[in-house]
């Protein structure tokens, strides 16, 4: 993101629009309205550095770790506990010193942001459980256009140029391709990503109308999240039986399933600061544009560790779908 594209010209701008990926940062991620205005260049390729990172490995810890603990909800109470703990410790230790006390208000108005979030974190690792990488990737990768109306309906952000449709567009295309070619398709695994397809949507906007409103600092906002999602977790995997392995006798704690746990709550604290950092800087279409274009490096993995994999057909039309980002605009505001 710190480079220029050869393929559009750093002066060059479409009305109404900035251009993604250009050797100033702060074109990729500055809100209009955003208090980071002053920001420095240096502090923004961090903060982008730091969640593409956590995004683009998170995704394939979790499917080793869902794989070897076999309770996605036991998995992200324990991301939830260690994130909380962390910021506790953090604070504790002097680390960080802005980390707010629950109370009641903040509490309701954060309730909606942690529920949206508890519902893409456990639709994300259920559909891991029955597909693919790649396929959590490529639906992941069709969300930018419905946050895109979204965003001009609910934010204020004027519509995409006719560039950034096109760049949506091809991601769509890219998407109906790899599916048509998928030789995994299950019902019950699309289902999944469908479900996590629409939580994505609602928790991009609403999470961004909540960070523009309500005054916290980002560690706050990391604690707030984390201990709200513990308890409807917690209620969803015991509706679903989800810690019964815990009674199974053919169940052990293996050296492998604790370090692929311990993986997944470390890389988990890291992206719920990451993203936190990164949403009170930028619009929510760009945003989820950014999360989608880092999913390529959990391609990249994938293919080295793990062996249920598409197509080679499936695979370039994800790629395709990713790479058709980068041809993205950031709009302005209306």
């Amino acid at each position: 993101a710190a480079t220029a594209s050869p393929l559009w010209p750093v002066n060059a701008k479409e009305p109404d629009s900035e251009p993604l990926l250009l050797v100033d940062p702060t074109t990729l991620t500055m809100d209009p309205n955003s208090k980071k205005a002053g920001s420095s260049t240096f502090e923004m390729q961090m903060a982008i550095a730091a969640y593409c990172f956590c995004s683009a490995t998170l995704l394939v810890i979790n499917k080793v770790a869902v794989t070897t603990v076999p309770s996605s909800s036991f998995v992200l109470i324990a991301q939830f506990v260690a994130s909380v703990v962390a910021v506790q410790g953090f604070n504790a230790m002097g680390v960080i010193s802005d980390v707010e006390g629950l109370n009641i208000p903040k509490i309701r108005l954060f309730c909606g942001i942690s529920l949206l979030f508890c519902a893409c974190l456990w639709t994300n690792v259920k559909a891991l459980e029955y597909c693919n990488v790649e396929t959590v990737i490529v639906f992941r990768s069709m969300s930018p256009i419905a946050v895109a109306i979204a965003d001009y309906l609910f934010l204020g952000q004027a519509l995409p140029s006719g560039r950034s449709w096109l760049a949506l567009l091809t991601i769509v295309l890219g998407a109906v391709l790899y599916v048509m070619t998928d030789d995994g398709f299950v019902i019950d695994a699309y289902m999944w990503v469908f479900m996590y397809f629409f939580s994505i949507v609602a928790e991009m906007v609403y999470v961004k109308y909540v960070v523009e409103s309500v005054e916290m600092t980002t560690w706050s906002r990391v604690y707030y999240n984390n201990v709200l999602s513990i308890p409807p977790t917690l209620c969803l995997g015991l509706f679903f039986g989800e810690f019964n392995f815990l009674q199974d006798a053919n169940f052990a704690w293996t050296v492998h399933a604790v370090g692929a746990l311990f993986m997944s709550c470390v890389v988990g604290v890291g992206i719920s600061y990451a993203g936190f950092n990164l949403r009170k800087q930028v619009t929510a279409t760009t945003f989820t544009l950014v999360g989608v274009l880092c999913k390529i490096a959990s391609v990249l993995l994938n293919v080295f560790i793990w062996d249920k994999h598409a197509s080679t057909t499936g695979i370039t039309a994800l790629v395709v779908c990713i790479m058709a980002g980068t041809f993205y605009q950031q709009s302005k505001k209306r």
